[in-house]
C-alpha cells in the first residue's frame, strides 16, 4: 500500500516562502515572472519605507517602488549573490531617485516652493506637529547625504553595503555620514535655541 504525502496550504506557503533571494533573482533572470511577485511580497514595505523618508513623502512613491522592482527584474542576472538582496533594491531605488532629481529637479523644485506657500498660508501648527524635528531637519540636507544617512541608520546597512548599493567608494559613505551627521546635529541644536 502506498501512501500519499498531502501537503496542507499553509505549509506548502511556508516553504514557498523559504526560497532564498539568490534563488529568486536565478529564476528572475530565467525569465521566471513569478520569482517578481515573491521577490515583491518579500521586500515593497521596507523598500516602501525607504523612498518615502528619501523623497519626504512624495506623490510618486509607489511609481517609485515599482520602478524599482521593474529595474531588478531587468537586471536581475547581474546580481551578486549576497544572501539578502534588500541592500541591492534599496541601491536601485536610491539610483532611480538620483536619475529622477536630475531629470526633474528643477520641476520639483517650483513644486514644492508651491507647496510651502500654500502651507505657510494655512495654520503651521498642526504639521509642525505632525512632522518631527528630525524629519524636518532631513529636508534640509541635500539628497545624496539624506540617502546615505538614511540607508545607514534606517536601513541599517553597512558602508560597504551602501557603497555598492549607490555604486560610490566606501570613502564618499563615510564622508556624506560624517557630514549629514553633522548637519543634523547642528540643525536640530538650532532648532533647540530659538
Amino acid at each position: 500500500m502506498s501512501v500519499r504525502r498531502l501537503t496542507h496550504p499553509v505549509a506548502a506557503r511556508s516553504e514557498h516562502a523559504q526560497t532564498s533571494d539568490p534563488d529568486l533573482l536565478r529564476r528572475l533572470a530565467g525569465g521566471e515572472i513569478g520569482a517578481l511577485g515573491e521577490l515583491y511580497d518579500r521586500y515593497h514595505e521596507p523598500l516602501r519605507r525607504f523612498v518615502v523618508r528619501a523623497t519626504s513623502e512624495a506623490e510618486d512613491v509607489d511609481d517609485l517602488v515599482h520602478a524599482t522592482f521593474l529595474a531588478a527584474a531587468k537586471s536581475a542576472g547581474r546580481y551578486d549573490g549576497r544572501p539578502s538582496c534588500r541592500p541591492w533594491l534599496i541601491g536601485i531605488a536610491a539610483q532611480l531617485l538620483r536619475r529622477r532629481r536630475l531629470s526633474f529637479g528643477r520641476f520639483l523644485a517650483i513644486l514644492s516652493s508651491v507647496r510651502s506657500t500654500r502651507a505657510t498660508t494655512a495654520d503651521p501648527r498642526p504639521a509642525l506637529q505632525a512632522r518631527s524635528d528630525v524629519e524636518r531637519v532631513l529636508v534640509q540636507i541635500s539628497e545624496a547625504k539624506r540617502i546615505t544617512l538614511l540607508l545607514a541608520e534606517v536601513e541599517g546597512l553597512s558602508c560597504a553595503e551602501i557603497a555598492a548599493a549607490l555604486d560610490v567608494p566606501i570613502g564618499t559613505v563615510w564622508t556624506r555620514l560624517h557630514a549629514a551627521r553633522r548637519e543634523l546635529r547642528r540643525a536640530l541644536k538650532e532648532g533647540e535655541e530659538s
